[in-house]
């Protein structure tokens, strides 16, 4: 179940209070922090990616996240973060819990990427490469990598094409690598950062690292900004349209 506005007012409040921050774990906090912290944002795509770093940062442009609608059954297709770089497009997919359809519900979105593009391309042939991150809160087809990357491909692994691609992360298995105290790499502090409420533990992370800070910096911010609660009216509207879709 989606959470209100109401509630969503008591736990800002409530962490406040307590003198921690609003996780990234919820949306509109996830697409701030992708917003706001370029170089994070860059880095992250390219650990994510291996798509060069200094080409997502000279190269970035963001993109209209609401898809051109084509049939009444796509109302509130909105993307988490879209953006593209020079040949590239990347679609950022926060997923805080596991419902039936999720899976569906991104490829759709991937779908709409490619149509829209296809809209614009001199050809097929000069399309960028499409590649969606599906970050998941929660532990994802059963499996103990903390990456998976999917493509389509024939019964004996020859790509169909190299044109889209997606990519899945098992933030759960992440964040209880982080909980047992085990070593991270670069790319698995990146992402166990957007679960952390405690400031302690985000300046821990974050110290001499110019990305991790540009983030707990933001966190910081965004916790003790009046306007943060506000930001939640758009997940939650977008929310009600995707569950209307659902029941019809």
């Amino acid at each position: 179940m989606a959470i209100t506005r109401k509630r969503f007012e008591e736990i800002v409040k409530e962490l406040r209070r307590k003198g921690e921050v609003v996780p990234a774990t919820y949306d509109c906090i996830y697409k701030a922090i992708m917003r706001n912290c370029p170089k994070y944002r860059a880095d992250t795509t390219s650990n994510l990616t291996s798509v060069s770093k200094k080409l997502i940062l000279n190269t970035y442009k963001e993109m209209n996240t609401e898809y051109v609608i084509d049939n009444v059954l796509e109302k509130g297709k909105v993307s988490d973060v879209l953006f593209e770089v020079k040949g590239y497009v990347f679609n950022f997919e926060f997923n805080n819990r596991k419902w039936d359809g999720l899976i569906e519900r991104n490829d759709a979105y991937l779908g709409k990427v490619k149509n829209d593009l296809i809209r614009r391309a001199k050809s097929y042939a000069s399309m960028p490469k499409v590649i969606q991150i599906n970050i998941n809160n929660f532990y994802c087809f059963l499996s103990k990598e903390n990456l998976l990357e999917f493509k389509s491909r024939d019964k004996y692994g020859i790509i169909e094409s190299d044109k889209w691609g997606k990519i899945y992360v098992n933030l759960k298995l992440i964040r209880e690598k982080y909980d047992r105290g085990l070593e991270l790499t670069k790319l698995e502090k990146e992402l166990v950062i957007l679960t952390l409420t405690k400031i302690d533990e985000i300046d821990k992370i974050a110290k001499g690292d110019e990305e991790l800070m540009e983030v707990a910096k933001e966190l910081k911010r965004l916790t003790n900004d009046a306007y943060t609660i506000g930001l939640y009216d758009e997940e939650e509207e977008r929310r009600r349209i995707e569950n209307s879709i659902k029941i019809t």
